[in-house]
């Protein structure tokens, strides 16, 4: 069995932006946090239930 593959010429100009994307993308990513109106909301469904989302 023999792999042959055909060249595929891809401009770095294409590269460069796609690469520049993706760091971006994970820049964002990385800097995601929960607001605190929501980590608040859950507090005080827990404090109504008396309950734990980890209780069954």
């Amino acid at each position: 069995m023999q792999i042959q593959s055909d060249p595929v010429v891809v401009p770095s100009k294409e590269l460069i932006d796609l690469i520049q994307a993706v760091r971006m993308y994970q820049q964002q990513i990385a800097r995601l946090q929960t607001p605190d109106w929501v980590n608040d909301n859950i507090t005080r469904v827990k404090d109504f239930a008396q309950r734990n989302f980890v209780d069954f």
